[in-house]
């Protein structure tokens, strides 16, 4: 029998929806905030609400508008809807906020100052005000793009009323000074920034009367996604689009939102966590429905995201629960570092993919500079590996820039390295001089930079402060050799072309924060190659080198391992997650620790981590990590203490080889270790303050013995295996973390 399409729509409703996601679907009147948490198919229920309004209440789609954040959310939505409709039917509008304001104001440019209008993107807005600081002479006072970062929140708080925080500004008056002489030129060029394109929108609302009840009218139906992520220009455009004039009363039939504030993580960029928080405050006799049932993970993991997720206060109060039976207790290990927490991914990985593909598999982390030493051990495995939301750690424009200064010290005739740094960070060198100095080097193909450079100055082709810089550059790196301290090379480079200032001023501050991580974990690279005996320029590069060869070699894999920060995690799911580093000072981050607000959203970046996963979730922690060339001890972070040890498999593996790890992997793997109510766990503490001990000849045999950690002043930390006792001397065996096992003498061991 033949089913048209209400009919076909009534049996998805019947047989794919939950009593309250159907709830939520066929609410037709009134402000409705729908709490959906994670995995409970949010995107379902948006979908089919607006199906439901067209089918059996008969809303035309011109009178539906759903705004999102994303275009591919936008087009996934469109594509769902369509899938119930049949081709008669037109689509209702589905858009991200940005695009649906610019179909307004495009529509309605006759009530604008100005018609025919372009739209500026980020380098339009650069360029702009980079013309406003040279004009004023003022361009090597200010960051451009912090400064439009300013320019941002600034406008953005102006036009809802809100005070803006002076405290940001060096100066007010020349801030205001170089904001309106951007605007002016706007205006002039008749353009509008993206800021622009809300800004005006609202305007629109709440100053043509006529406009705004023309809008109310034809749309009645307004639908939000991802509320938790809305801004507070999206805030209050949404409450002029729905709300009668100086009223808090409904003027259309509806406006739903969507969200989850334990997934709101994005307060860098503007999202206020509050507007779904006070939803019901803006928007009086609002309809709360909780969809707690959860599509995509265990009932176990949820207990646990559920138990840290709790101690949170600014939420609505929520248990999200799975039908889904647990057939792997979380595993919550202790590594000795940051080299043993990769080799336990290591081993980790290699137990799931012998039953699953390794794109089951997700590796998660706070920040993006803490990829370098997976990656390392990734490519050493020849495991493929992808990192998503960004790129290969010895691929980020920070790092290629320091390498190419040590690849000009190893290989003076490598052009394509001098042309990337002999003008980073800049030295007033333009084009004109590198078409100089590439014609003069063609010329000479048997001199090395340094002689072309030097041949300039001598035919008088360089003067003043452009032959100063060459001198500076070509004295600079030929004071080195290939077979210098690649350590002490690469610090005194990073000081001498004033690098961390360079990427402070050239970029806006949270990529500029990013950055100047990656060059401290570059440093940290350097340093443990030096540690495990490659401490040359020469040597460095080539180990460099090979590890880039054996990643091209894996890059063609349709098969791989991948490699994300928690905020690039979101919105997705993978059915093993693997989360590393959590440590106070890394999550929660150390720039989080000032307010119960920074806390509570480092609290739900690893709540969005854990829902990640739909079977199984490992989460990792070291003893100690090597920072400003420094091991330093870490305490576990306090999120880990939030979880009932009944749901975990807690152990400290410092001292594991790593036949131990493959083994205990396999095992867990194949779910052969107990479920978390019969698991006996070995619990372990916080590392408090190291004491120091130093080894007297009167109570060595009471304190040396197996499993103890300690530290040797070339050899880093280890543990102790054996002790023999020899000619009034005692030796201990020790693995330690980067250099194997050692016979030591007691003498020049510390126990920590």
């Amino acid at each position: 029998m033949h089913l048209n399409k209400k009919e076909e729509f009534s049996i998805f409703l019947q047989e794919n929806v939950n009593p309250q996601q159907l709830k939520a679907i066929t609410h037709n009147q009134g402000p409705l905030l729908v709490i959906s948490g994670a995995g409970s198919g949010k995107t379902r229920v948006i979908t089919a609400r607006m199906t439901h309004l067209m089918i059996n209440h008969h809303a035309p789609a011109s009178s539906i508008v759903a705004l999102t954040f994303t275009n591919k959310a936008a087009k996934e939505m469109r594509e769902r809807v369509q899938n119930f409709l049949d081709t008669t039917h037109r689509l209702p509008t589905v858009a991200t906020f940005h695009s649906y304001c610019l179909q307004i104001l495009k529509r309605y440019q006759h009530l604008l100052p100005f018609t025919n209008f372009s739209i500026l993107d980020g380098s339009d807005q650069i360029k702009i005000l980079q013309n406003v600081l040279e004009h004023n002479n003022l361009e090597k006072r200010f960051n451009t793009r912090q400064l439009l970062y300013l320019i941002s929140a600034y406008k953005n708080t102006n036009a809802v009323q809100a005070s803006f925080d002076t405290n940001s500004l060096a100066d007010p008056h020349l801030f205001m000074q170089i904001y309106n002489a951007y605007e002016k030129e706007k205006r002039a060029s008749h353009c509008l920034d993206f800021d622009d394109l809300l800004i005006y929108t609202l305007d629109l609302f709440k100053k043509n009367k006529e406009f705004k009840a023309a809008h109310q009218t034809m749309v009645r139906h307004i639908l939000v996604d991802e509320y938790q992520d809305t801004n507070v220009i999206q805030n209050a455009l949404l409450k002029e689009m729905t709300l009668k004039p100086g009223s808090k009363e409904l003027a259309i039939d509806s406006i739903c939102a969507v969200g989850d504030e334990d997934q709101s993580i994005y307060s860098w960029r503007g999202a206020t966590v509050s507007n779904i928080l006070g939803f019901d405050q803006d928007f009086p006799g609002t309809e709360i429905i909780k969809i707690q049932q959860n599509y995509r993970s265990t009932q176990h993991i949820l207990e646990i995201a559920n138990a840290i997720i709790s101690h949170n206060t600014a939420r609505n109060h929520k248990e999200l629960w799975s039908t889904k039976a647990s057939k792997h207790t979380t595993i919550n290990l202790e590594c000795l570092s940051e080299f043993q927490e990769a080799d336990a991914t290591i081993a980790c990985i290699n137990a799931l993919r012998q039953k699953e593909k390794l794109q089951s598999i997700a590796i998660l982390y706070r920040t993006h500079y803490q990829s370098r030493v997976l990656e390392e051990q990734l490519i050493k495995n020849s495991i493929p590996y992808k990192i998503i939301g960004g790129i290969q750690f010895y691929e980020r424009k920070e790092i290629k820039d320091l390498l190419a200064y040590l690849r000009l010290i190893v290989n003076p005739f490598d052009r394509v390295a001098f042309f990337r740094v002999i003008n980073c960070p800049a030295r007033g060198l333009g084009q004109k001089f590198e078409e100089e100095f590439t014609n003069i080097w063609a010329t000479q193909p048997l001199l090395g930079f340094a002689h072309v450079g030097q041949l300039m100055i001598d035919q008088g082709l360089l003067k003043g402060a452009k032959q100063t810089a060459v001198k500076n550059f070509i004295q600079l790196l030929t004071s080195f050799t290939p077979q210098d301290d690649a350590s002490a090379a690469i610090t005194r480079i990073i000081e001498s072309i004033a690098y961390i200032a360079y990427i402070k001023d050239e970029f806006d501050k949270e990529d500029a924060q990013a950055k100047v991580q990656n060059v401290q974990e570059f440093i940290r690279a350097i340093e443990h190659f030096a540690q495990t005996g490659t401490q040359t320029i020469q040597g460095f590069l080539d180990e460099v080198a090979l590890l880039q060869d054996r990643l091209d070699v894996s890059q063609d894999s349709k098969d791989f391992v991948q490699l994300m920060t928690l905020h690039g995690a979101k919105g997705l799911e993978f059915s093993n997650v693997i989360i590393v580093g959590l440590e106070e000072g890394i999550l929660p981050s150390s720039q989080s620790l000032e307010t119960t607000m920074e806390i509570e959203e480092e609290r739900r970046l690893l709540y969005v981590g854990i829902t990640r996963a739909k079977n199984k979730l490992i989460l990792m922690h070291s003893k100690y990590r090597n920072t400003y060339g420094q091991t330093n001890i870490q305490q576990a972070s306090r999120f880990l203490e939030e979880i009932p040890s009944s749901l975990l498999i807690q152990q400290s593996a410092s001292y594991w080889n790593r036949t131990q790890f493959a083994t205990f992997f396999q095992q867990w793997a194949l779910g052969s270790m107990p479920l978390a109510s019969t698991t006996r766990t070995q619990t372990f503490h916080k590392p408090q303050a190291a004491t120091i001990t130093k080894s007297s000849s009167s109570d060595k045999p009471k304190k040396w013995k197996s499993m103890l950690t300690v530290q040797h002043k070339k050899f880093g930390y280890g543990i102790t295996h054996g002790i023999e006792e020899k000619n009034d001397k005692t030796y201990v065996t020790v693995r330690f973390t980067m250099h194997g096992v050692k016979k030591i003498d007691a003498e020049f061991l510390e126990i920590i």
